[in-house]
């Protein structure tokens, strides 16, 4: 079986950029500029919010229900496909059927996460992605938390301690 690596850019959407993510972007830009060709896959997923959600129903937020709020920054439009775009309605990309079905259409079994937002759907799909037995990698210094630093740094810690430090990577690290 071949080792095929895929990065997972999660959420990188007009709703969650503020003073604590408005530089993932760009970093994300860089790194997928220098290390395309690493990765077999780059997939980009987006939140859709509905008025059905337990989101609206119990929580009463009225966000990320259609664009502008929904749509992926500018600066990575250029990459997005339309086989390379998955939109979700859940904190993990892995509810997602659509992007399911890729996974086995391309035998996927190694992914690196990056973009928004760390205490939310970088968690659970990390969290998910393992109990699935897939490998999993969060390249920290490449995810933001929209509600501050304290939720992204207290996220990366749950990471480790429920998944072990092998979990993390940098964007400067090897992709092997």
């Amino acid at each position: 079986m071949t080792n095929k690596k895929t990065l997972l850019i999660i959420d990188v959407q007009q709703y969650f950029i503020n003073q604590f993510t408005k530089d993932v972007p760009i970093k994300i830009l860089n790194y997928i500029n220098k290390n395309k060709l690493e990765f077999d896959h780059i997939l980009f997923f987006k939140f859709v919010n509905s008025e059905s959600s337990n989101w609206v129903k119990i929580s009463h937020w009225h966000h990320m229900l259609k664009a502008p709020e929904t749509d992926i920054v500018s600066k990575l439009q250029p990459f997005i496909t339309s086989n390379n775009l998955f939109t979700k309605t859940a904190f993990s990309c892995f509810k997602s059927k659509q992007f399911s079905e890729y996974i086995k259409q391309n035998n996927l079994t190694n992914f690196f996460i990056c973009g928004l937002d760390t205490h939310a759907c970088i968690y659970c799909t990390a969290m998910e992605g393992y109990e699935l037995g897939f490998d999993m990698k969060v390249i920290q210094d490449l995810c933001g938390a929209s509600h501050g630093v304290e939720y992204h740094n207290n996220s990366l810690k749950a990471l480790v301690k429920n998944l072990g430090e092998q979990i993390l990577v940098n964007s400067t690290t090897k992709i092997i």
